[in-house]
């Protein structure tokens, strides 16, 4: 093969934002990262690209590094050091401290020796690469208050207009000299610092709360937070990644099934699962489903995961019930009734998506949402039965959709379906993954819709351990170049040992090779 062939192109430029508040302040400041810039004190002669007030920040405080489509921290060996999740960055070098990799929802610190106590000048960083700049922030006061309702939509207390919330969802309440925050046995839950709380959890100064979509900054005064306002037609960023998967082995029974997949996965991808016999693709699935029993055997043991998932920065494993909404899945078999028309199916899947105490006119909504984004509206009071099997696999789709999923995996979707079919679903696949998130499908007959995928993972099986391994990760005409095919489907008779050529272990090494470089 041509040694100057190039397996992966450079990474565009991807943009994130900091989300700052300064101890004793209500606002936030929202900045825009746009590749290397640096933190420090703002003065007369500061050459820093994000300048701070605060007196206990330094001249130069730390760096923000962009380096192969993700961004770095490091300190500079600062008067007054960074926090990074909690822990202080330690010195490495005269240069400063390690960098480290900032995923979404990471808190930046400057502060003093006590965090339970901040100082009066006191810096809070939040990465994100999923709010938007444009975001309303409001400041909700505690010193009236003992207790503080968190809901949506609610005419007192702490408002939020997020669908996924519960009406109820929790409340603040005022403990001696402390605050604790209740989760009210919402659907989907309340995470602190990116941890699920069991029912409640005290808060310290400069902790973030989580509920569904929205972010709410405890400051001991005050909780200040977003109003976060979906938007069902605008275009995803795919510059902006939404999953981190880094899965070191996956075991049932003390057997291993998968091992050494790791990947970013951006927002708007629209991706093709290949793999060859027994190469693990419904392993992988459960796996970044959260799922700890395969799905085809419900009393098989659970999955032995080692590694972490990571979904819009927030460990999928230790957050399921915040983030089970998030991800839906569409089954190769049908699940609806023939004799029930569109929009009641989807109708009936909303009302046990969404939380209980969701409108009729909210449930309204999100029905319409989904028919809409698949393209199903002038089949809405058509009886199942009477639609094509492309349509029916739509409807699938949009019962899915109902909720506030950004990850769908949707397995062999074309599955018995002609070429113009099979086509045409893809098609309406793609559009929707360009709105919604990220859309997953495994396939038979790729080579249908092979300029549509923008990414394709290949899983293999190796011969000498008997596991299932990451083959390639990339697009399209990357992958076809690392495999020396024409084709998508001749990539499985290259990897298949049964029926094939059995080149599993030259491909897992050789990727394994450029990802070392």
């Amino acid at each position: 093969m041509d040694s100057k062939t190039v397996y992966y192109k450079p990474s565009p430029q991807r943009p994130a934002l900091l989300l700052i508040v300064e101890n004793g302040k209500t606002a936030v400041q929202v900045v825009k990262l746009n590749g290397d810039m640096r933190l420090g004190r703002n003065t007369p002669d500061t050459t820093c690209d994000i300048p701070l007030e605060s007196t206990i920040v330094s001249r130069n405080h730390g760096d923000f590094r962009y380096i192969d489509g993700n961004y770095y921290y490091k300190d500079n060996n600062s008067l007054n050091g960074t926090y990074y999740n909690g822990k202080l960055l330690e010195k490495l070098n005269e240069n400063g401290s390690r960098a480290v990799k900032l995923r979404d929802g990471d808190i930046l610190r400057i502060d003093g020796d006590e965090l339970g106590t901040p100082h009066k000048k006191a810096i809070e960083i939040i990465f994100s690469t999923t709010s938007s700049e444009h975001e309303q922030w409001k400041c909700y006061p505690l010193t009236d208050s003992t207790t503080v309702p968190i809901g949506r939509n609610i005419e007192q207390g702490i408002s939020l207009t997020d669908f996924m919330v519960s009406r109820k969802h929790a409340y603040l309440k005022k403990v001696g000299n402390k605050w604790k925050i209740v989760d009210n046995d919402s659907m989907n839950g309340v995470a602190v610092n990116d941890q699920e709380i069991n029912s409640s959890a005290i808060l310290s100064p400069f902790d973030v709360i989580k509920i569904a979509n929205s972010i709410l900054i405890f400051t001991g005064k005050e909780i200040i937070y977003n109003q976060y306002i979906a938007d069902n037609n605008r275009k995803r960023n795919r510059q902006n990644t939404i999953m981190n998967i880094d899965i070191e082995t996956v075991k049932v029974k003390s057997k291993t099934l998968l091992k050494d997949i790791k990947m970013d996965i951006y927002d708007g991808e629209f991706i093709l699962i290949l793999g060859g016999s027994g190469a693990g693709k419904t392993t992988f699935l459960n796996s970044i489903l959260g799922k700890k029993k395969s799905s085809n055997e419900p009393s098989a043991e659970s999955y032995d995961i080692q590694g972490k998932v990571f979904l819009k920065g927030m460990d999928l494993y230790k957050n399921f019930k915040i983030l089970k909404c998030k991800i839906g899945i569409v089954e190769q078999f049908s699940t609806t009734r023939d004799n029930d028309t569109v929009i009641d199916t989807i109708r009936d899947t909303a009302r046990i998506m969404l939380p209980s105490d969701c409108s009729k006119e909210e449930i309204e909504e999100r029905v319409e949402n989904a028919i809409e984004q698949m393209m199903l509206t002038t089949h809405k009071y058509d009886f199942i039965r009477s639609l094509s099997g492309g349509q029916k696999k739509r409807v699938e789709v949009a019962k899915q959709a109902v909720g506030n999923q950004e990850v769908f995996i949707l397995d062999e979707p074309d599955s018995g379906m002609d070429r113009a079919s099979r086509v045409s679903l893809m098609r309406n696949l793609k559009e929707f993954s360009s709105k919604v998130g990220v859309v997953m499908v495994i396939s038979h007959s790729p080579d249908d819709a092979m300029d549509l995928f923008t990414k394709v993972i290949v899983l293999a099986k190796s011969q000498q351990d008997e596991v299932g391994h990451l083959a390639f990760y990339g697009d399209v005409q990357e992958t076809l170049n690392f495999f020396g095919v024409t084709r998508l489907s001749e990539i499985v008779v290259e990897i298949n040992y049964e029926g094939g050529k059995g080149r599993a272990d030259e491909f897992i090494k050789k990727f394994e090779r450029i990802n070392r470089k």
